[in-house]
């Protein structure tokens, strides 16, 4: 397994693939006392539970951007095996998850996660920010924006839109860390920054939700033009 480590001394910021449609997985944890969150725990409950002790993290939170499996799949076993609590915009998507609620405040060691409220590609979507990182789940990608349509239940391009322009607000070099590795271009991208998609992402440099919507309607036209994976 890759770990890709973007934290430092304040800040544990764990990077990693278990599985899926490359989804990433990610564990937030305070460097002093070792308590973590695992976020979008999808896959692979043991191994993401030995790859926290292998790291000196205890698992106390479980944080979930959307309820699709591929992003919960994992959660309850994750949870059995560690005593950790699941926070989920969704409760019923996951057993034993407790609501969240739009800018709540989550302490994780001496850190603190705000929950964001971002609907969209699913309605109880959340965003995770601490720090300068911000988890985008589903919302937004590298390059690239979550799906909606018949193939999402309940996903709305209109409420995604609005997402994506309220995260806009933040600092631009706030990090992004999405749920996928579905960067199109050449090489490899992991992670990103707010400024750097508000400039080049071309979902968001659309200028109006009428053209947004036109272009996730073209997506595969673009993409084939521009040479976009």
């Amino acid at each position: 397994m890759q770990i890709h480590d973007h934290g430092n001394d304040s800040l544990r910021f764990l990077q990693f693939h278990l599985g899926g449609d490359r989804n990433f997985h990610y564990l937030i944890g305070d460097p002093r006392t070792g308590e973590a969150a695992a976020v979008d725990p999808g896959f692979e409950a043991e191994a993401f539970a030995g790859l926290a002790d292998s790291q000196g993290l205890t698992i106390e939170r479980i944080l979930i951007t959307h309820g699709h499996g591929d992003h919960t799949g994992a959660a309850a076993r994750l949870a059995e095996l560690t005593g950790a609590r699941i926070h989920a915009g969704d409760p019923a998507a996951v057993p034993g998850a407790v609501p969240l609620a739009d800018d709540e405040l989550i302490k994780v060691g001496s850190l603190i996660v705000r929950a964001l409220a971002t609907p969209g590609h699913a309605p109880d979507h959340f965003c995770f920010l601490v720090a300068d990182a911000l988890v985008t789940g589903d919302l937004l990608f590298c390059g690239k924006v979550g799906g909606t349509g018949p193939y999402f239940p309940g996903s709305s391009a209109e409420q995604e839109y609005e997402s994506l322009m309220r995260i806009l607000k933040l600092p631009p070099a706030t990090r992004v860390f999405p749920g996928h590795d579905y960067y199109g271009g050449e090489g490899t991208r992991r992670h990103s920054t707010i400024g750097h998609e508000r400039d080049h992402n071309p979902f968001l440099t659309a200028g109006s939700f009428g053209a947004f919507c036109s272009l996730k309607e073209n997506w595969a036209a673009y993409k084939k033009e521009n040479g976009i994976r």
